[in-house]
């Protein structure tokens, strides 16, 4: 007959185990929600972006960064923009270089281009306009400005697109030194930059894009040259 303190003994054995049993099992579902959460994230480090659209790559004159044109013009235009905007990919593509082809390479006007930041809610944007300005350090701004906007329907399909993955075909599409700028746009070098053009345009009352400054006088929307040949003329007459 089995004395006391061994029936206890064993029932002590069997509780430890199934404690160490019970464990195991919860340990074992932790790890499956846990890869099913990152399923998602897996999947999409693992899409490949496919075909890009590479633009029709356009000079603009006396580029510096995201300016254009002669910093002494007496005409400065402040436009104010965001990558997933429709009105600003089609200014940038029509009205945008008639400006640049009429006035900033006579040296009448000064261009510069800002993003808006987080002003319109989209940290795709905000992402983009960092890695547009690791692409200015190289003074590629504007060609990476024009690939942006040429894949514009594309990147914001959807929530889950790999932005980062559009960020590195476009830089290497423009051969860029991929070293210094996957170093800038890792280390999120320009953030204070795009965080600075969000305050500019909150301060200039600029609250949808496109916007822009002309001398100081706002001008809102994707409009014809006309309106712009119009404001710019009467900054020079002033």
């Amino acid at each position: 007959m089995q004395s006391r303190q061994a029936i206890q003994a064993r029932r002590r054995q069997r509780q430890k185990q199934q404690r160490m049993t019970m464990v195991m099992v919860i340990s074992g579902v932790v790890l499956i929600l846990a890869a099913l959460l990152m399923l998602p994230s897996i999947r999409l480090a693992m899409t490949p972006v496919g075909e890009i659209i590479h633009p029709e790559l356009v000079e603009r004159p006396l580029v510096d960064g995201n300016a254009m044109g002669d910093s002494n013009a007496p005409v400065v235009i402040h436009g104010y923009s965001d990558f997933g905007c429709g009105h600003c990919a089609n200014f940038s593509e029509g009205t945008g270089l008639e400006i640049a082809e009429t006035y900033v390479a006579s040296g009448q006007v000064y261009f510069v281009d800002h993003s808006v930041g987080l002003l319109l809610g989209s940290e795709v944007s905000f992402q983009l306009a960092e890695a547009a300005y690791c692409a200015a350090d190289q003074n590629k701004y504007w060609e990476f400005h024009d690939y942006v906007f040429a894949n514009q329907i594309t990147i914001y399909s959807s929530t889950n697109v790999p932005v980062e993955k559009y960020v590195t075909a476009f830089a290497e599409a423009l051969e860029l030194d991929m070293d210094a700028f996957s170093s800038c746009y890792k280390a999120n070098a320009h953030r204070d930059q795009v965080q600075q053009d969000q305050l500019d345009a909150v301060q200039a009352g600029i609250n949808s894009t496109p916007s822009f400054t002309v001398n100081g006088e706002l001008l809102v929307g994707n409009l014809p040259f006309a309106d712009f040949q119009a404001a710019i003329e009467t900054a020079l007459s002033q």
